[in-house]
């Protein structure tokens, strides 16, 4: 599958995304974005660079700021910890290099770039709680599936690919889990192990292509819609409209899985596909699950219950 590309003139819409990615971190540490003169509402925070040379995002607290600049294809993140106590801050030190070549980098190295950034302020600036171990979730066994008292989720794929196909993921599902508390599918599946079902696919060699489908056709049919969209679209959307990729597919695909795939596909690579094919190359930025408010009914019932304890109380 062929990745966007950023164009030379979308270097301000690539800090734009590292903005909206990391300004939630910066703001654990303390620190807010530094408005440049006539930017309007709405408009990303993006200034001229050093000398009006390239370009930067600037953050700043009561006793650190950082810099995120960009030039000559080089996207650097610097500290300040130097302040003369009137809100400027001087001595910045480089933290890290990363390449961002507006002719060949894409919207995954973007997040590369600013989960670095952000995991670098988490180290440096936000308050560490003692470490909890997050319990990996249960997967569910085949037995149960079968039985229908429950279904295959996300989690269980997951785990069952990293088991058998692919360990060099196994690092990147335990950290998924360790970070979000819970297993993140689409998050996890874009940092490589959904390129990896790929390579497979291309490769076709008959042992692995076997091991790979002997997954998927035996959650499929027993899976959470959440897992069967992972299966047809996440993975095997990405199949578009080569039709040599879904031949090797339809070899070893159950007709349960064959069907959705072949229309998923046409969907996907259709004029009307392209905003869900973009959501698949930039799925949204985690956020917490809210905690869930009682419900009028609910509300009106625990009044109720609590006037009549109140009554039988007299």
């Amino acid at each position: 599958m062929r990745r966007a590309r950023i164009n030379m003139l979308d270097i301000k819409e690539a800090l734009g995304k590292i903005y909206a990615a990391v300004e939630p971190t910066m703001k654990q540490a303390g620190m807010s974005v530094v408005f440049p003169e006539g930017i309007e509402k709405g408009e990303a925070p993006v200034a001229k660079g050093d000398n009006g040379v390239g370009y930067r995002l600037d953050f700043k607290g009561e006793a650190s700021a950082v810099a995120i600049k960009h030039f000559d294809m080089k996207l650097t993140f610097e500290i300040s910890t130097t302040s003369d106590g009137e809100g400027n801050f001087t001595d910045y030190k480089e933290v890290s290099v990363s390449l961002l070549d507006p002719e060949t980098s894409d919207d995954k190295d973007i997040r590369s770039i600013s989960g670095e950034i952000s995991d670098t302020v988490m180290s440096r600036f936000c308050k560490k709680d003692a470490p909890q171990k997050t319990k990996a979730p249960k997967t569910v066994s085949k037995a149960a599936a079968r039985s229908g008292s429950v279904y295959y989720d996300a989690n269980t794929l997951a785990s069952r690919l990293t088991s058998s196909l692919y360990s060099q993921y196994r690092a990147a599902y335990n950290e998924n889990i360790a970070k979000y508390g819970e297993f993140l599918p689409e998050d996890f599946f874009a940092q490589g192990c959904g390129d990896a079902v790929m390579d497979t696919i291309r490769r076709n060699d008959p042992t692995e292509m076997k091991k790979l489908f002997n997954i998927l056709n035996e959650i499929y049919p027993d899976a959470t819609n959440e897992t069967q969209s992972v299966i047809a679209v996440t993975l095997l959307g990405q199949l578009g409209a080569d039709q040599q990729l879904l031949a090797n597919c339809c070899d070893y695909m159950c007709d349960d899985l064959m069907g959705p795939v072949i229309k998923v596909n046409k969907y996907l690579h259709s004029a009307r596909g392209k905003k869900a094919q973009a959501k698949l190359k930039n799925p949204p930025i985690y956020k917490p699950k809210r905690e869930k408010r009682p419900g009028l009914m609910q509300r009106m019932m625990s009044a109720s219950q609590q006037q009549q304890s109140n009554l039988n109380n007299r």
